[in-house]
C-alpha cells in the first residue's frame, strides 16, 4: 500500500518520536509511505484565523504536490494538519472559492481536488483493520488502563473530518484493546487541551490540561493515549504546572498511540521513541513487563 505522507512541522521537531514511531509501525503492517517532497506548513493554527484564502493555498499546494507524485491519496499523524488539509480539499470543491484562491497561488488547483487526506488513525482503522493490527501483536498491553483522548479536530467538524463520531469517538480505544490494553470510559475524550494557546496563552492551556488530566485521573487511567502533537506538548510540557496549580501529582505519561502499537508489535521502547517524553512512562511499563 502506497500512501503520500505529510509530516507537518511538529513532527520534524518536538513531536520526532511521533514521526518515528508512525513510519516503523506502517513499515511493519506493509504501508509504504511517500513523504510529499518539497512540502509546506499546513497554516495550523493561527493562519485561518488571519487569511482564510491564504490557509486555504498553504494547504491547497500541498495537494498539488501530491497530485504530482501520482498517488490519490496522502495521511498525516497531525490532527492540526488533517484538519487543514481536509478543509481545504472541502474548499477547493466549491468553484467560486478555488477561482480566488488559483488567482493567489497563480496555478490551478483543479487536480489537488482529487487527492483525498486521512488522518494515520484513520488508515489504521480504515485500511488496515483491527482484526490485521491484532495479528501483528508480540507482546500484550497487558491490561494497562489508557485514556484514549482524540482532542478537537481528527473528528471534527463532522462534515470535514468524515471520521468516526464527533463527540464519543471509538477508533482509538478500539485499536488499544485490540493491543491489550483498557481503555477507560472518561468524560474528557474530545475536550479540548488548549490547542495553539500554548506560547501566547498559558493559563487556558493550563486550566483545559488541568481539566483533562483530573478527569483521565479520576477515571483511573494510568496514562493518557493521544494521536496529536499538540496535545501530547500541552499535557505533557505543562504537566508540572498544572500540578502546581491543582496541587495533585498526576506522573500521567502522555503517550502516542503508534508508540504503543510499535511496542506490541515488539519493538523496544526507545525504537519507538518512549524515552523523549517529559513524563516518563518506564516505570508503568516496567511494571506490566513491558520494558527493561
Amino acid at each position: 500500500m502506497d500512501i503520500a505522507y505529510y509530516p507537518g512541522c511538529s513532527l520534524h521537531s518536538m513531536a520526532h518520536e511521533y514521526d518515528v514511531s508512525t513510519r516503523l509501525v506502517c513499515q511493519h503492517l506493509g504501508i509504504r509511505l511517500h513523504e510529499v517532497p518539497d512540502w509546506n506548513c499546513c497554516g495550523a493554527t493561527a493562519a485561518h484565523s488571519l487569511d482564510h484564502q491564504l490557509a486555504v493555498g498553504l494547504s491547497g499546494r500541498n495537494l498539488l504536490l501530491v497530485n504530482d507524485m501520482k498517488l490519490k491519496q496522502v495521511t498525516t499523524p497531525c490532527a492540526g494538519c488533517f484538519n487543514r488539509l481536509k478543509t481545504a480539499g472541502s474548499e477547493l470543491k466549491i468553484d467560486s472559492r478555488s477561482d480566488e484562491i488559483e488567482k493567489l497561488l497563480g496555478t490551478s488547483l483543479a487536480s489537488a481536488r482529487e487527492v483525498e487526506v486521512a488522518h494515520i488513525l484513520q488508515v489504521m482503522i480504515e485500511e488496515i483493520g483491527l482484526e490485521a493490527i491484532g495479528q501483528q501483536v508480540a507482546k500484550s498491553l497487558n491490561g494497562i488502563k489508557l485514556a484514549s483522548y482524540y482532542g478537537c479536530l481528527i473528528t471534527r467538524p463532522k462534515a470535514i473530518a468524515r471520521f468516526d463520531d464527533p463527540e464519543q469517538p471509538v477508533s482509538l480505544d478500539h485499536i488499544l484493546q485490540v493491543l491489550g490494553a483498557q481503555t477507560v470510559n472518561w468524560s474528557h475524550k474530545a475536550e479540548c487541551c488548549g490547542g495553539g494557546f500554548t506560547a501566547s496563552q498559558t493559563d487556558i492551556v493550563v486550566d483545559l490540561g488541568g481539566q483533562v488530566l483530573e478527569a483521565a485521573r479520576q477515571a483511573g487511567a494510568e496514562a493518557i493515549v493521544v494521536a496529536c502533537p499538540m496535545c501530547q506538548a500541552n499535557l505533557d510540557t505543562r504537566q508540572t504546572e498544572i500540578e502546581d496549580v491543582n496541587g495533585i501529582k498526576y506522573h500521567m505519561p502522555i503517550i502516542y498511540f503508534t508508540q504503543l502499537m510499535g511496542l506490541a508489535f515488539g519493538y523496544s521502547a526507545t525504537k519507538v521513541g518512549l524515552n523523549r517524553l517529559l513524563t516518563s512512562p518506564f516505570n508503568l511499563l516496567k511494571s506490566r513487563g513491558l520494558a527493561v
